[in-house]
C-alpha cells in the first residue's frame, strides 16, 4: 500500500475466489485497489462484478515457486514479475502508478500493463499449456525442454490459446510459442505446476479453469481446440479402480506375520504358519472362525488378537507404516487421470483410516470399506460388490489391485478385473485363471495403465 491509498494485493487459487469476495468486502476501504494475480484468465471482471463498489483490475504472476513452510516461499529460477491495469482506460486512477514504485520498492519487477487482457492472455498461454500437458503427459520441465511428444503438445496448445486471442480481439503481437519455451528454459528440470502438485496431491485444484474453461472458450467463438479437447477428455474420463490395502500399499503382511509368530510362542501354538496363509485377506470375524476350529478350546482369540495388535502398533509407533514400492506414485497417477478410486479391506475400517491419514493416503479414496462394514468377508464378492455399489460404478469396468489369494477370488466372483500384485503368497493355477493380468510389483502395474486403461 501507499499513504494515498489502501492497496489491496492477494494471490488466491481460482477455486477459492468465491470465499475470497467476503474477505474483501470486510477488509476493503472506498479507495481500495484489488488486483487479482490467478492462473485463470478473466479472474478481475468475475470480482468486479461481486465488488462494484471497489476498483479491481486485471493482473497476472510470472513466477515459479512453493511454500516451504508458512512464510517462506522457495524460487524455481529467477522470474518474478506481476503485471497488472485496468480495463477500460476510464477505470485508471494515479495510485497504479505508486502500486508499481511499491512493488520496485520490494524488488518485484512490476509491470503497469496499457492492455492487461492482452498480456493476462500472453501469460494464460503459458500457465495453462505446461499445467495442461504437464498432468497429460505427467512430466516436468525438463520433459518440455527437450524435444519429444509433451513439448510438441505444449506448443500446440500455446498456438490454439493464440488462436483465441485472434477471435477475441487481442491478438498477441509476439511468438507466443517462442516467448514461452524461454521462459520455460529458465526452470529448474524438476519444476512442475501447481495444478500439476495440487492434483497429485489430492487437493482442490485450478483445472477447470486452466483446461476444460479453453474448450469452452473454444466453443464460444468458434475456434477448434483439439489438443484442448483431446487433454480435458482424458483428465475428465472416470474409470474406477479398487484396492486392497494390507500387502498391497502396506508392506504390512510380514510385519503381521512376525507378531503371530511372536504370540503363538507365547500361548504355545503349533502350525501358526498355516493357519496365518489360510487367513490372508479375511476380515477379523472369519480369522476367529478358523482359529475357533484349529485350536478349538486351547486359544482365547481375543487375547491373541489383543497381543498380535499391541505389538504390531509398537512397531509401527517405532517405525512407521512401511509403503510398497510404487504405491504413492501409482495413486498420484491415478489422481492426475480422472480415475475414481475405492479401497476394499478385510481390515477393520478404523484402522484402514488411520494408517491412510498416517501415510498421507486417505484423500486419495473415494470410497473406503473395511472388513467390519460387511457381513461377509473376502472370499465372498459382498466387499467389492459394496464399493462398486456406493461408488456406482459397474464392476465389468473396474479393476481390482489384490496380492492375496481370498482377495483375488472376492474381486473375480464380483466380476472385476483383477490386477494380481503377489505378496506372501505365490500365484496358483486357480490365481492365473482369475486374474486378468499378475504383475511384480505396482510399478508395473502403473506402467501397464497408462498404455493399456
Amino acid at each position: 500500500s501507499s499513504a494515498a491509498s489502501d492497496v489491496y494485493k492477494r494471490q488466491v487459487k481460482g477455486y477459492s475466489l468465491e470465499d475470497t469476495v467476503p474477505f474483501i468486502r470486510r477488509v476493503a476501504k472506498p479507495d481500495t485497489i484489488v488486483i487479482p494475480i490467478l492462473n485463470i484468465y478473466g479472474t478481475g471482471a468475475k470480482l468486479q462484478k461481486e465488488l462494484p463498489e471497489l476498483l479491481v483490475t486485471d493482473g497476472c504472476i510470472y513466477v515459479s515457486a512453493n511454500i516451504k513452510e508458512p512464510g517462506v516461499l522457495v524460487l524455481h529460477g529467477k522470474i518474478l514479475r506481476i503485471v497488472y491495469g485496468v480495463r477500460e482506460k476510464a477505470d485508471w486512477r494515479p495510485e497504479l502508478e505508486e502500486i508499481r514504485q511499491d512493488f520496485a520498492d520490494s524488488a518485484i519487477d512490476g509491470i503497469l500493463s496499457e492492455n492487461i487482457r492482452r498480456e493476462a492472455l500472453e501469460k494464460f498461454s503459458y500457465v495453462s499449456p505446461i499445467g495442461a500437458a504437464g498432468l497429460y503427459c505427467n512430466a516436468v520441465a525438463g520433459d518440455f525442454q527437450k524435444e519429444g511428444a509433451p513439448r510438441e503438445l505444449f506448443c500446440s496448445m500455446i498456438r490454439e490459446i493464440a488462436a483465441l486471442a485472434d477471435a477475441m480481439g487481442v491478438p498477441f503481437q509476439k511468438d507466443m510459442v517462442e516467448v514461452n519455451l524461454h521462459i520455460l528454459s529458465n526452470l529448474a528440470p524438476e519444476t512442475t505446476t501447481s495444478m500439476q502438485r495440487d492434483v497429485m496431491a489430492g487437493k482442490p485444484s485450478e483445472i477447470d479453469g486452466l483446461v476444460y474453461e479453453v474448450v469452452r472458450m473454444g466453443k464460444l467463438y468458434g475456434v477448434p481446440v483439439p489438443s484442448y479437447t483431446k487433454v480435458a477428455n482424458r483428465l475428465a474420463e472416470k474409470k474406477g479402480i479398487i484396492f486392497d490395502m494390507d500387502g498391497v500399499l502396506f508392506d504390512t503382511e510380514n510385519l503381521v506375520f512376525s507378531c503371530w509368530k511372536f504370540a503363538a510362542g507365547k500361548f504355545m501354538l503349533t502350525g501358526i504358519e498355516d493357519v496365518f496363509y489360510q487367513v490372508i485377506g479375511v476380515s477379523s470375524e472369519g480369522t476367529k472362525k478358523v482359529f475357533s476350529k484349529t485350536y478349538g478350546d486351547k486359544l482365547d482369540y481375543a487375547q491373541f488378537r489383543e497381543e498380535t495388535h499391541r505389538m504390531f502398533d509398537e512397531k509401527i509407533e517405532k517405525n512407521g507404516v512401511p509403503l510398497k514400492t510404487g504405491a504413492r506414485e501409482l495413486l498420484q497417477f491415478l489422481k492426475i487421470n480422472g480415475w475414481r478410486v475405492g479401497l476394499a479391506s478385510s481390515t477393520r475400517v478404523q484402522r484402514v483410516e488411520e494408517m491412510l491419514k498416517a501415510t498421507n493416503l486417505y484423500d486419495f479414496f473415494e470410497v473406503i470399506v473395511g472388513g467390519d462394514m460387511i457381513e461377509k468377508s473376502k472370499p465372498e464378492p459382498d466387499i467389492y460388490l459394496n464399493v462398486c455399489e456406493k461408488m456406482k460404478i459397474n464392476p465389468k469396468d473396474t479393476y481390482a489391485v489384490e496380492d492375496s489369494h481370498n482377495g483375488v477370488r472376492s474381486a473375480a466372483a464380483a466380476g472385476l478385473r483383477v490386477l494380481h500384485v503377489p505378496d506372501m503368497l505365490k500365484p496358483t493355477k486357480e490365481m492365473e485363471q482369475l486374474s486378468y493380468m499378475i504383475f511384480p510389483d505396482l510399478i508395473e502395474v502403473r506402467e501397464y495403465l497408462a498404455k493399456n486403461a
